[in-house]
């Protein structure tokens, strides 16, 4: 990390010429794992040009799927006390059994698309020793695939639309090289962790180039149990084997897709500009020349500015004919701030994307720490968020600082994606919408910004919408704009705030993303958000409202009605310090 990556750029109109040898070691072909293997290997067969596949192990079913589907079977390899198949072995046969110098090894359940002998050509064209992995789609199948049917990858894709997940940038389920590289592993028990990331760690030791295929190779990994093994998942990542892998990890890097080298872009961004900046603004003639000229002061090149005017009628128009074309000027007729940040992203060229309100600054470097950050993890982020100041009448009152909270949880083993709707109270405080850089082609995938919410809502929406599809993130050690101060928490604000809360709550549970463990804690969800809701009512001197947002919270409480009342005091209390109020003192009769 904190190195420059190399970038190739990958066409998408490549016919591939390149010889394969694709090697796999199946499970048993039983019940839906037998289902899921079937798919995966099928879809192997059907690359152009046809890449030789040869299958390991002696599994149920195993001959039989290699004889129907035309491919090699190697039955013999060596095992560990377990029964479990050693990879060290495997290795050390395909490279004396492949017909090809090109190796790919690939985990059963992986269904491949035709984007990726195309990519795999082009990284050959550049590199002679490397490594490629990428991350995958995780997607529920629960049938086969019909591979018959012409637009069967068409229809892939509208799955993982509608309801994939990407993985974390340390789930692996590919390992392109070529011969002579890795014909020696350490003895590591196949489908148990740790050596997918020992790979990569034994690729930079060596000197390889590892590349990220990531933001143009579709993979699709088919969810499934672990009903294979006695313990299922536990023992599958934390039983003995496991840690007889990780003991063969002792002393050794352990890389991941943000350790690569160098990455695949789409060459289409090569002619886009850098960035795209949306700038929102809304009568903010006076102000938005501070808010422009700190977005020309970056020390960048390639800087798409986008000015939105949401039918403003003061000065606003006067004062952008004075930056000529160093910026596109669009104006709309007072549909809102909302809809002004969709229409710049219709707009938008960039490779990535930063909303910025009108009378909102940019603080130096800002641009070029934000875009490093996604250059420095090879391509594996998908936003990255920053911390921001908050000025009053050119003073500095006070500023934000988010990494502390969701540091933690970005470098956790669920990564962004374990950000959740019961941290709505949290990211309403520590989340601004000009803090966060986004990819822009993952903003336009999932249709941009729900209009029907206020500005700050639609970007928690956002936030959890690209979270919920397996976005992966960072938050800097830094903060990157000014913001003007908005503190006025008056009652019609707290109610437009507990509609926005209600709304936000109801697109998060109806998505078809959300995991099953998930859909139970809705009640609990509603009772937080309720009790901070009363909190700021508190806050504003409304303590009718106050109490109603408490009597609310208990047809959601978990807990026994004095327990409740306990609650609610030691929530209210730490709402008061988190939000830097004076201490809350009474708890009204309810």
């Amino acid at each position: 990390m904190g190195t420059k990556k190399g970038r190739v750029w990958i066409f998408d109109n490549i016919q591939p010429t390149v010889k394969v040898t694709i090697f796999a070691v199946p499970k048993a072909f039983v019940g839906s794992v037998g289902m899921i293997q079937d798919n995966a290997i099928t879809s192997w067969t059907k690359l152009v040009p046809r890449p030789e596949i040869i299958l390991f192990g002696d599994e149920t079913g195993t001959a039989e799927v290699a004889s129907k589907l035309k491919v090699r079977h190697i039955p013999n390899v060596q095992v560990n006390e377990y029964g479990t198949p050693l990879l060290n072995d495997i290795f050390s046969q395909v490279h004396h059994h492949a017909s090809h110098d090109i190796l790919t090894y690939i985990n059963s359940d992986i269904i491949l698309t035709s984007d990726f002998l195309g990519n795999v050509q082009q990284v050959i064209a550049n590199y002679s020793r490397f490594l490629m992995v990428g991350r995958r789609w995780n997607l529920d199948i629960e049938e086969p695939v019909n591979f018959d049917n012409p637009n069967w990858e068409q229809q892939l894709h509208h799955q993982i639309h509608t309801a994939g997940i990407f993985s974390g940038i340390g789930a692996l389920d590919y390992f392109v090289f070529p011969k002579p590289l890795f014909n020696q592993l350490p003895a590591f028990a196949i489908g148990r962790p740790g050596w997918d990331n020992w790979m990569v760690g034994e690729g930079l030791k060596q000197g390889y180039r590892v590349i990220n295929g990531s933001q143009t190779i579709t993979i699709v990994h088919q969810n499934h149990d672990y009903g294979h093994l006695r313990g299922n998942r536990i023992e599958a990542f934390h039983g003995r084997e496991a840690k007889q892998n990780q003991a063969l990890l002792q002393g050794h890097f352990a890389g991941n897709t943000a350790d690569a080298t160098d990455y695949l872009i789409p060459a289409t961004v090569a002619n886009s500009p850098q960035i795209s900046i949306i700038v929102c603004s809304d009568n903010q003639g006076i102000s938005l020349p501070k808010t422009l000229d700190s977005i020309l002061n970056q020390n960048i090149d390639g800087c798409e500015i986008i000015v939105i005017d949401n039918g403003s009628t003061d000065n606003t128009p006067e004062v952008l004919e004075g930056y000529g074309k160093s910026l596109q000027y669009v104006g709309q007729c007072g549909e809102g701030i909302v809809a002004a940040r969709n229409r710049g992203l219709d707009i938008a060229r960039g490779e990535f994307i930063l909303f910025l309100d009108g009378g909102s600054t940019l603080l130096p470097h800002s641009l070029s720490d934000l875009i490093d950050a996604f250059d420095n993890r090879a391509g594996s982020l998908e936003m990255v968020f920053s911390g921001w100041e908050i000025w009053e009448e050119n003073q500095l009152i006070s500023e934000v600082q988010p990494y502390n909270n969701l540091a933690p949880i970005l470098q956790g083993r669920d990564g962004l994606h374990g950000v959740h709707i019961w941290m709505l109270t949290d990211l309403w405080r520590l989340v601004e919408t000009g803090a966060i850089l986004f990819r822009n082609s993952w903003v336009k995938r999932w249709g941009g910004f729900d209009s029907s919410l206020s500005p700050h809502a639609a970007t928690i929406d956002l936030l959890l919408n690209l979270a919920s599809h397996g976005a992966a993130g960072i938050c800097l050690q830094r903060r990157t704009i000014t913001v003007e101060a908005d503190y006025n928490l008056k009652r019609y604000a707290i109610a437009i705030l507990s509609s926005d809360c209600n709304q936000l709550i109801q697109n998060y549970f109806s998505r078809p993303t959300l995991r099953n463990w998930m859909r139970p804690l809705e009640t609990l969800c509603r009772y937080q958000v309720l009790v901070w809701l009363a909190a700021l009512s508190y806050h504003t001197q409304d303590k009718h409202q106050m109490i109603q947002f408490l009597r609310q919270s208990r047809n959601y409480s978990p807990y026994p009605a004095q327990q409740t009342i306990n609650n609610w005091y030691q929530s209210l209390t730490q709402i008061s310090r988190a939000y830097n109020y004076p201490p809350f003192q009474l708890l009204y009769k309810t």
